[in-house]
């Protein structure tokens, strides 16, 4: 399968109702900041595991499960993260963090559920009116968001500097950023550089601030 024609399913696919909150996640790496290497296992399982479960609890509940009755979706999707991951760290002896790891990880998620919102709403309006533009903008969103978390991730685990770390973020996105073009050529386009320029020039000048804020967390978190 192409790789244009596998991006315009997967796009189709992330439009049905509800699921816009769990794509989300992709921008939601400033959650509950990690702690000791220790539990760093029980961590990332948490971080890594949010998405399936908020997107299992979506296919369950309906598209309007996480904002009504927010209090017990919190409980549910907690309690499910929780034992996932709890059984996963005793599986591969790892240390189990506290439950309140998740519940804070979970809030985070919450509060962010209105931005996450408005962006399916806008989204489902684009779709309706200009579908090919929709895989368009979802392929150039996807790009620096890929950038971003993977700076973080190399933030938090490496005393690297910020340009090695640039680096780093920019050969593991590589193919995110093929993709911009791929999409646009499918439609018998081409994507501007110079847009493509403005987007790494962009995730250049916030690298250092970006850096610098996830290592302050990590050094608050081990301090506490």
């Amino acid at each position: 399968m192409k790789p244009e024609i596998a991006f315009g399913r997967l796009a189709r696919s992330c439009i049905a109702p509800g699921l816009i909150l769990v794509l989300g996640l992709w921008s939601f790496d400033r959650q509950a900041a990690a702690a000791s290497d220790e539990l760093e296992y029980f961590h990332e399982c948490v971080k890594q595991e949010l998405p399936t479960t908020l997107h299992l609890f979506v296919i369950k509940n309906g598209p309007d499960g996480l904002t009504r009755a927010e209090d017990s979706a919190k409980v549910d999707i907690v309690n499910s993260l929780f034992s996932v991951c709890r059984q996963r760290a005793v599986d591969s002896s790892h240390r189990v963090d506290d439950r309140s790891y998740v519940d804070d990880s979970v809030g985070s998620f919450f509060k962010q559920i209105p931005r996450f919102v408005e962006l399916q709403r806008q989204t489902e309006q684009l779709w309706k009116s200009d579908p090919d533009k929709a895989i368009e903008d979802q392929a150039v969103r996807t790009y620096p968001l890929c950038l971003e978390g993977t700076a973080r991730r190399l933030a938090r685990t490496s005393d690297d500097p910020a340009d090695t770390i640039e680096h780093g973020a920019l050969a593991a996105c590589e193919k995110s950023r093929q993709t911009i073009f791929d999409t646009y050529s499918s439609h018998g386009k081409s994507y501007d550089p110079e847009a493509m320029k403005a987007l790494e020039q962009e995730f250049h000048r916030k690298l250092p601030d970006v850096v610098t804020r996830t290592r302050n967390d990590v050094r608050k978190a081990t301090q506490q």
